[in-house]
């Protein structure tokens, strides 16, 4: 009875996977030529993927399958849960679609059943091999499922123990014999040590700093009773692989491959990678990024850029708008409005940009920030500009894009979920220099046109790139660095709280 009722249940729930009943028995007659125990394999593998195996093959159905494998609807069963299953690992269990508006992504197409048919009968009717093919490629994914696997391996071994608790203060020098597990969990996590003694070494030193520096507060070097690096290493392993799968999931909105030149801004940890493996070698650029508070986060998309602005206008976003300027200015007397705008180098013009407003005419006392104040305030292009003296624009109708900052000093800090949306870059420099290869915008050049220390411009200078910079921006609480290194960052955005809510993981 059980069975039967999880059969009707995924009956119902399948009906979103196909445009229609006469689609799904087509989808299901290409399936069936499987075998069952072929099938099983498949789903019983699944985990690999950060999926719950349960959803696709069920104790049930494995009580069922013991029992006897040719029991009635199960080999059905089977068929319509292999199917899900593709779909999920491929383009998402969770449509990202009803995740939150910081995810402007909609769920992937799922193949035809022409092409899910070519696909079985290239891998011999394969169902693992199948699940493989269709599932995301991306750097980022696989080394992801690898570190899943290799946790996983350590937690079913019994080998990610539970950390006593730290009674003392451990620095460099200190011995203790809590820092053989301590050194031991470090290492599962990919931290070179140099031995797992009970000494507090250097390499310690550097494993601890880099692990307070993602917990986003400058380093001390110490390991402190209850402190905030013995919780971060004392994390379960269910609750790190958790948040694996969860990023997994993440990725899988994104297309099954990357480009072979791209842009990966990860939000979460506040870092900038470019790849560029055209021309038969590697080319690679990372830096630090500002992004997005928790109030206003900066999107999980993916996007393009295609022109670059030397000396940008900055236009006040409305929220910033509403927020934050309207408050600023009712908060002057009406005599130091004029003075305000003038050094900042704001403007004030109406919606069309057609006229620009003297700013004292306007009365910014009665305004009402929630309502459509038919204007924008907009500042002189110069050194000092809130976008600095680049911008990267990009595609999106979100206001969203790359740029500069005059606020340099906060790339030294930890924490950089600071701005109100957009990515600021620390080396905007060098990536519009790369951007601009093959053109006769390069370096100097474009040094040569950003305005110079006190000097205000009147216009910008926009270059259309030769070709188009794809762009990935994804909020990934983990990642597995090309050091090695599994490191993990703080749900600000609470995305993993809101996937735990609409899927099972």
């Amino acid at each position: 009875m059980e069975l039967i009722r999880l059969m009707a249940f995924w009956v119902v729930l399948s009906l979103s996977l196909f445009a229609n009943a006469q689609t799904q028995k087509e989808y299901l007659t290409v399936v069936d030529r499987i075998s069952l125990l072929d099938l099983r394999e498949a789903m019983i593998r699944s985990g690999d993927h950060g999926v719950n195996v349960k959803s696709y093959w069920s104790d049930s159905m494995e009580a069922a399958y013991l029992q006897d494998p040719a029991s009635s609807g199960l080999k059905s069963q089977a068929n319509l849960n292999y199917l899900r299953l593709l779909r999920d690992v491929s383009s998402g269990v969770v449509d990202p679609a009803l995740v939150g508006v910081d995810v402007k992504l909609t769920r992937k197409v799922f193949p035809t059943v022409q092409e899910l048919e070519a696909k079985l009968i290239a891998a011999n009717y394969r169902p693992w091999e199948v699940l493989e093919s269709m599932s995301p490629q991306s750097p980022q994914y696989l080394a992801l499922r690898d570190s899943l696997r290799k946790m996983d391996r350590a937690c079913q071994a019994g080998e990610w123990t539970v950390l006593p608790k730290v009674k003392k203060t451990m620095k460099l020098g200190s011995k203790d014999p809590i820092l053989i597990p301590l050194k031991t969990r470090m290492a599962q996590l990919g931290y070179p040590m140099n031995s797992l003694d009970d000494s507090f070494d250097d390499k310690v030193v550097l494993a601890v700093n880099d692990i307070q520096w993602n917990l986003r507060f400058k380093p001390d070097s110490k390991i402190s009773p209850g402190g905030k690096t013995w919780k971060y290493l004392n994390v379960s392993c269910q609750d790190r692989m958790r948040q694996i799968r969860l990023d997994m999931e993440k990725l899988r909105w994104f297309p099954q491959y990357f480009e072979d030149r791209y842009v990966f801004v990860n939000l979460a940890m506040s870092y900038f990678s470019l790849v560029d493996k055209t021309g038969g070698s590697l080319y690679t650029m990372s830096f630090r990024t500002i992004n997005g508070r928790p109030e206003r986060k900066s999107p999980t998309m993916k996007d393009k850029i295609v022109y670059l602005v030397i000396n940008p206008f900055w236009v006040v976003p409305p929220t910033i708008f509403r927020e934050d300027k309207v408050e600023e200015i009712k908060n002057l007397w009406p005599w130091e409005i004029r003075q305000y705008f003038e050094s900042r180098n704001y403007e004030v013009w109406n919606k069309s940009f057609t006229q620009q407003l003297d700013p004292a005419s306007i009365d910014w006392y009665n305004m009402d920030p929630s309502q459509d104040a038919n204007i924008y305030i907009r500042q002189r292009p110069h050194r000092m500009n809130a976008l600095g003296s680049l911008k990267f624009m990009m595609t999106n109708s979100y206001a969203i894009y790359l740029h500069d900052t005059n606020q340099r000093e906060l790339f030294v800090e930890p924490h950089r979920l600071l701005s109100s949306g957009c990515v600021r870059v620390e080396k905007p420099v060098d990536l519009a220099e790369y951007l601009m290869r093959g053109t006769a915008w390069d370096r100097s050049t474009i040094e040569r046109y950003m305005a110079k220390p006190g000097e205000v411009l009147d216009n910008d200078t926009r270059v259309q790139l030769k070709q188009a910079m794809p762009v990935y921006m994804v909020f990934l609480t983990s990642q597995q660095s090309s050091d090695g290194v599994l490191r993990f960052a703080e749900d600000s955005y609470k995305q993993g709280t809101r996937l735990l809510r609409l899927g099972a993981w």
